[in-house]
């Protein structure tokens, strides 16, 4: 084996490198999709070239102007390493390890979400989701197609759905159609952990 062949690095894209690959791919100039996500050319542009951070809201508008759910932007665990995956008769069994799961980072504000699901191909989305302290998932509330769940590991969270208004601690769950308008916080001094269902994948 040559000395390239063993230095050879799986591409790992930043999160503009991704909205801009899917823009290009999708035929869209930068003003096109600006407009659709309410947003100047110009913050596009730098989002883009990773100078600027959208807010989750604001990432989730990009998502759906390019067709796709915020999930397509989680970057791909080191391909070199796969997740288990057994094949019992007709059923198809995926391990994801704690180490090798697809993840999301929000530059803005730390919240990261992990995909314990394997990918978002199935009829459900699991996500192991972190709000570090003082952190909050924006001003304008989150709307997507489908229902959720989540339980709280860790932490305590605020949550806003609606015209409802919640607190939640550690093993307090949250049930909710995912088209009522909703956003959360976190309240305490430690992250905030949430084991979040979201079916059928729609963010």
């Amino acid at each position: 084996m040559s000395q390239n062949e063993n230095n050879t690095q799986p591409t790992k894209r930043s999160l503009g490198e991704r909205i801009r690959k899917r823009r290009k791919e999708q035929r869209m100039i930068l003003a096109e999709l600006a407009e659709v996500c309410d947003i100047s050319p110009s913050f596009l542009s730098q989002i883009e070239r990773d100078q600027a951070n959208p807010s989750i809201s604001t990432l989730h508008d990009i998502a759906v102007g390019l067709g796709v759910t915020v999930g397509y932007f989680f970057a791909e665990p080191d391909e070199r390493i796969n997740n288990a995956r057994v094949v019992l008769d007709k059923f198809d069994v995926h391990v994801v390890r704690a180490d090798r799961r697809k993840t999301l980072i929000y530059p803005k504000s730390g919240i990261q979400n992990e995909l314990l699901s394997p990918d978002l191909n199935r009829d459900i989305q699991m996500m192991w989701v972190v709000l570090p302290p003082g952190t909050d998932t924006g001003d304008e509330p989150l709307i997507h197609e489908g229902e959720e769940c989540g339980v709280v590991l860790q932490g305590q969270v605020e949550i806003w759905a609606g015209d409802e208004h919640f607190v939640l601690g550690p093993g307090d769950a949250i049930y909710q159609k995912s088209t009522i308008p909703h956003r959360s916080r976190n309240i305490g001094d430690e992250d905030v952990i949430i084991v979040v269902a979201i079916t059928p994948p729609s963010f």
